[in-house]
């Protein structure tokens, strides 16, 4: 319904896929909660139960979003990628056990570690997406094309400033993730853990986001910034997606 109101501007369409948005986001949040009270623990220890929180907060915050910048294709990048990241839990062989491999040393620290994680997650994706949006705009604008894409998206200034907010947020969250997931590592598995492909991964990431402000700085340049951007979040998907699974040791591996 989302689809047929961007082509075909039906606001009956665009009001029921708002609601039923709704529905499946209050539906993946009760099953969160309902999968916890059965395990008895937060089912956020394993790699595709952190997609599953993944999905459920960028469908959370594309409702917030949409509420506020009422743009129906920004909603629509929300739920697709939420679909996508869904889709890969689903058909993902899951199995869930009341004790992983991090149960019976779990403390708050992991989980503090493991929630601002998935935060800079969700920031990078709110900031690639509006970098999508700006290389968009400012593609209209050069070319002079007001469209209905062009008046159906926020302004290149809002999708520049969001970008670069969200994205320094975003980085900050993962390096205090980081500094807490170092020391739950170093408290378990001592200086082995800085041989850890996700660490090494993570870190090699946070290191192409400092490249990046650096270009930034010295080239000045938004539209390069918005594909680099693009870029190095697809780099870290893959390391989260993909890396993980090399891990002998980290707190997401089975």
């Amino acid at each position: 319904m989302l689809s047929y109101d961007l082509f075909f501007r039906n606001r009956l369409a665009r009001k029921v896929s708002f609601y039923l948005v709704i529905i499946a986001a209050v539906l993946q949040v009760a099953t969160f909660v309902y999968i916890g009270v059965a395990l008895g623990r937060i089912p956020i220890q394993t790699t595709f139960e952190g997609i599953y929180v993944f999905s459920t907060l960028v469908i959370i915050t594309g409702l917030i979003h949409y509420r506020w910048s009422d743009s129906e294709i920004a909603f629509a990048l929300y739920v697709f990628c939420a679909f996508v990241l869904f889709s890969v839990y689903t058909f993902a062989p899951v199995s869930y056990d009341r004790v992983t491999e991090v149960s019976a040393i779990m403390n708050e620290l992991l989980i503090i570690h493991i929630v601002l994680a998935l935060i800079a997650y969700v920031l990078y994706f709110i900031s690639v997406m509006h970098a999508v949006i700006y290389i968009i705009q400012y593609d209209n604008l050069k070319k002079k094309r007001f469209n209905r894409v062009f008046f159906s998206l926020f302004s290149i200034e809002t999708a520049k400033k969001t970008m670069i907010r969200t994205l320094i947020l975003g980085v900050f969250s993962m390096l205090i993730s980081i500094f807490l997931g170092i020391q739950w590592g170093m408290y378990i598995y001592g200086v082995e853990i800085f041989k850890d492909f996700k660490v090494l991964g993570t870190l090699f990431v946070i290191l192409l986001y400092t490249a990046l402000f650096v270009h930034l700085k010295i080239k000045r340049s938004i539209y390069r910034f918005a594909w680099f951007n693009i870029v190095i979040f697809i780099i870290c998907m893959l390391n989260y997606l993909f890396i993980t699974q090399l891990s002998s040791f980290h707190f997401w591996s089975y």
